[in-house]
C-alpha cells in the first residue's frame, strides 16, 4: 500500500495494528503462552513496513505493563495552569511518539520516552516520546507533574476525549501523518465509533482464547477491503485491509 494513500490532511491517518485469536479475541490468556511468542515478535518486525511515526495505546493497556505511579504531593500549592496544549518536540534518541489516551491523567512516568519492546526482554528497542492526551478533568498538579518530565499533553476534551479532535491536534502540533493504534478493545472501540480507523494490520494466533475481549469493544459496522496477506511464522496469519 503507497504511503500516499497514508497522509490526510486534517487529521493523521490511523491503523490498526494489533494481534487476536482465531475466535477473535484480543485480550485473554493467549497473550503470555511460549506458542504465542514467536508472533508477538513477527508483530514488532512488521512495524517498520507500516511506516509509522506514532503509536496509540489508552489507560489500561498502558498500565498493563507500566508500575509507575505519579506522586502530585509536591504540586499542590502550585500556581493554576491555563488549560492550553503542552508540546515537547521529539528529542534525540526517540524514534515515535506514543498517545497515551489518558482523559483524567492518572499514569506515571519515570521520564518522558518508553521502550514499547520493554515487556518482551529480548533486548529490542523502540523508544517512543509520550504525548498524553487528556481532557478538562485532569487535575492542575499533573499538568506540573508532566512538565517537569517534559511530557507533551493535549486537551482533547471537556470530560469525554474527542477522538477526532485528538487526530487533528497530532497532525497540526506534531507532524505525524500516520499513526498505529494498538488498543485495548474500548479504545479500538472508540475510534471505529466514530468512523476513524483508516485501515487494520491484524496478525491471527494459531489458537483459541478462554475469554478475553474482541478487538472492538463497542463495535460498529464498517467495510475493509484486503490489500495484502502473508502467512508468518508458526502458523501465525498477517492480513491488511484498508477502509472501503
Amino acid at each position: 500500500m503507497s504511503q500516499k494513500n497514508e497522509i490526510l490532511q486534517d487529521r493523521t491517518y490511523v491503523e490498526i495494528h494489533m494481534m487476536q485469536t482465531i475466535d477473535g479475541k484480543a485480550t485473554g490468556n493467549f497473550w503470555r503462552k511460549p506458542d504465542v511468542w514467536q508472533g508477538i515478535k513477527d508483530y514488532n518486525k512488521l512495524i517498520p513496513n507500516l511506516h509509522t511515526q506514532a503509536f496509540a495505546l489508552g489507560r489500561v493497556s498502558m498500565e498493563e505493563n507500566n508500575e509507575e505511579k505519579p506522586d502530585l504531593s509536591k504540586y499542590k500549592t502550585k500556581e493554576k495552569l491555563e488549560h492550553e496544549d503542552y508540546i515537547v518536540p521529539l528529542e534525540k534518541g526517540a524514534q515515535y511518539y506514543l498517545a497515551a489516551y489518558d482523559s483524567k491523567g492518572t499514569l506515571g512516568y519515570k521520564n518522558n520516552v518508553r521502550n514499547v519492546n520493554e515487556w518482551l526482554n529480548d533486548g529490542s528497542v523502540m523508544l517512543c516520546q509520550i504525548i498524553e492526551v487528556i481532557t478538562d478533568q485532569v487535575k492542575n498538579e499533573y499538568l506540573h507533574y508532566c512538565r517537569e518530565k517534559r511530557i507533551s499533553y493535549i486537551f482533547c476534551g471537556k470530560d469525554k476525549i474527542d477522538i477526532k479532535l485528538s487526530l487533528q491536534k497530532l497532525k497540526k502540533l506534531f507532524k505525524i501523518d500516520k499513526m498505529l493504534l494498538q488498543g485495548g478493545p474500548k479504545l479500538d472501540g472508540a475510534f471505529i465509533k466514530d468512523d476513524l480507523i483508516d485501515g487494520i494490520s491484524i496478525i491471527i494466533a494459531p489458537c483459541i482464547s478462554e475469554g478475553g475481549d474482541t478487538l472492538f469493544n463497542p463495535s460498529k459496522y464498517a467495510e475493509f477491503k484486503l490489500v495484502e496477506f502473508k502467512q508468518l511464522s508458526n502458523s501465525n496469519m498477517w492480513l491488511r485491509y484498508v477502509k472501503k
